[in-house]
């Protein structure tokens, strides 16, 4: 129990030709001290590990700790219910799944179950898709515990582990079974969606008793006990997406009819992000771009927010970022880039605020497709439950 690391004798790196800190096969063959011999090339990032070497487990524990909660808010009615079925089933310690829409308030909602498992002396660790989802959590959770917040993701901390862990999929390959209570936000996000060798070694930290969260669930995440929870905690509707055909003109009109708003506009791929900010600009239109290789996205949610600008964004914002009374436009929607569940995130960046509940979301496109209409008859499903 606890963090694998190299040792001079233990248990063989790679065996049979898979790793045993990451159970891949992806495995490569270099000159080493030993001659001609394989590494695992799927966790170079923590080390290399040769067929040579040997591993053993090492307690990296903190002291257990209790803790104190502070709401920031009392719940609705609706997020209150759902609180304590999340108490229930840790209570039975069973594994199940939240299904609420965008904007429900899915991480105040676990706090309290959260409190019990620390309380009772168990460690809990909350898994993010992204790092700057990760930094979201920590900076709730710091707010509401008494406890520290371990982070472990990039930039964070890797040679310890608290009673409440935030961290990344793939720096918790080294790990097993030290928590009782793991929480996976954005279960079907990528890199989720797509990495049977991240769900492994999310199995491999955990004790057994896990939690799912997301507003588009995959069919197998449904197969478990599920809470369903429909309505915002504000009480207004999701604002459903229209449908508009598209063009340079029309783009830039919906930029213009906002121009005291901050303007979301996602677009497929990077190389569109320089397209269409071309055009914008030609237009007069100030804007930024983010994608998965800008640095400080961050800095470009602060000036979204306090310049009312205009910010392309690949599905990288799709998940993880609020915004007062942004509002949202899908370019180039039928793009295969853009599945069901990631056209219902990215309308679901809109009205989830009290004070700013609505918004226009724009599915721009040159061809429909079935993935736009299953999107739309989805949150206007919601919105009828």
């Amino acid at each position: 129990m606890g963090e694998l690391i190299v040792a001079s004798n233990g248990t063989r790196a790679i065996r049979f030709g898979i790793c045993q800190r990451c159970l891949s096969t992806d495995v490569r063959t270099f000159i080493c001290h030993h001659g001609s011999c394989a590494y695992c090339r799927n966790c170079l990032y923590l080390g290399r590990v040769c067929r040579c070497d040997f591993l053993q487990e090492r307690d990296i524990t903190t002291p257990l700790e209790t803790t104190e909660l502070t709401m920031p808010f009392e719940l609705a009615l609706d997020q209150t219910r759902v609180a304590n079925q999340l108490l229930t089933w840790w209570d039975g310690r069973r594994t199940g799944l939240v299904h609420a829409v965008c904007g429900a308030g899915k991480t105040e909602m676990t706090f309290p179950v959260i409190e019990r498992v620390v309380n009772a002396g168990k460690r809990v660790l909350i898994v993010s898709p992204r790092k700057d989802v990760a930094i979201e959590w920590v900076e709730r959770l710091e707010r509401a515990f008494t406890v520290p917040v371990t982070r472990r993701y990039g930039g964070g901390e890797k040679d310890s582990i608290g009673m409440i862990t935030v961290a990344t999929a793939p720096l918790l390959m080294n790990i097993r079974d030290v928590f009782d209570y793991v929480l996976v936000d954005e279960s079907d996000a990528f890199p989720f969606a797509f990495d049977i060798a991240l769900w492994n070694t999310i199995r491999r930290v955990g004790r057994g008793v896990f939690l799912f969260i997301t507003a588009t669930p995959t069919v197998w995440q449904q197969m478990f006990p599920t809470v369903h929870l429909s309505r915002r905690y504000h009480g207004f509707d999701l604002p459903v997406p229209a449908l508009v055909k598209q063009s340079d003109e029309r783009i830039v009109e919906f930029c213009r009819r906002h121009t005291l708003k901050p303007r979301l506009l996602f677009v497929p791929t990077k190389p569109d992000l320089e397209r269409y900010r071309e055009t914008l600009e030609d237009a007069g239109l100030t804007c930024r771009t983010v994608s998965a290789e800008t640095e400080e996205r961050t800095d470009a949610l602060h000036w979204l927010q306090e310049t009312n600008g205009v910010v392309l964004a690949t599905s990288i914002w799709e998940r993880g970022m609020t915004v007062r009374d942004v509002q949202v436009a899908v370019v180039e929607s039928e793009h295969r880039l853009f599945s069901t569940r990631g056209l219902i995130q990215m309308a679901g960046r809109a009205g989830r605020k009290p004070d700013a509940p609505t918004g226009e979301v724009c599915f721009f496109y040159k061809e429909r497709t079935f993935r736009q209409d299953v999107a739309i008859r989805k949150i206007k499903e919601a919105n009828r439950r």
